[in-house]
């Protein structure tokens, strides 16, 4: 039974305080697509139907879905309470915080508030590179089909530069679509690096 501090309900904030939808997800082997969507965890899924947003996921196929406490139990053939009680009992608060615990808890919650901002801030530049990419697609297409236009030293230079941003561009949403965390960190710095993010 969990402490008196430490109530269903209040278990549940403190564990979504210290567990992200993304710690979920990977414990549980999801691979979400570079479009947010991944196989659903709750149905035998062909063709990814379960999308993922920030704090939570949703199959339109099976209507199914939840928070990273739901996606824990569906990963682990758990009920919901039952998961509650497996990561309270992780995080050390099934029967109260022990002594020098609440540092670590602390710790955890901060950590996890720090990855959740990351992967915020992340997504937002993924989206906004998407949205530049497109505009530099319909630069590119408004260039190229006037071949007197291409004769002009002046339009051949933007040709060249919309070409080198687009593969630029294309190269860092590739890194922000990685699994890897790293690799999101490093194609994040390198889109403000050069100035790609506004």
């Amino acid at each position: 039974m969990l402490h008196a501090h430490y109530t269903a309900g209040s278990a549940v904030q403190a564990i979504k305080g210290l567990y992200s939808l993304q710690e979920a997800l990977q414990e549980a082997g999801v691979k979400v697509g570079r479009n947010k969507k991944a196989l659903c965890l709750w149905h035998s899924d062909r063709s990814p139907s379960m999308h993922v947003y920030r704090e939570k996921v949703h199959c339109f196929a099976c209507g199914r879905g939840g928070d990273a406490i739901d996606v824990f139990a569906a990963a682990n053939g758990m009920e919901t309470k039952d998961a509650v009680r497996a990561l309270a009992a992780r995080f050390g608060f099934q029967s109260g915080v022990p002594p020098g615990m609440q540092a670590r808890i602390d710790r955890q919650r901060r950590r996890a508030q720090n990855e959740r901002k990351e992967a915020q801030n992340i997504e937002s530049a993924y989206w906004a590179l998407c949205c530049l990419l497109h505009r530099l697609e319909e630069s590119m297409s408004e260039t190229l089909p006037d071949p007197e236009a291409m004769e002009n030293d002046a339009a051949r230079d933007a040709a060249a530069q919309i070409a080198r941003l687009l593969t630029e561009v294309g190269a860092v949403l590739d890194g922000l679509a990685s699994e890897k965390r790293e690799v999101q960190r490093q194609a994040l710095y390198i889109a403000r690096e050069r100035g790609l993010l506004t």
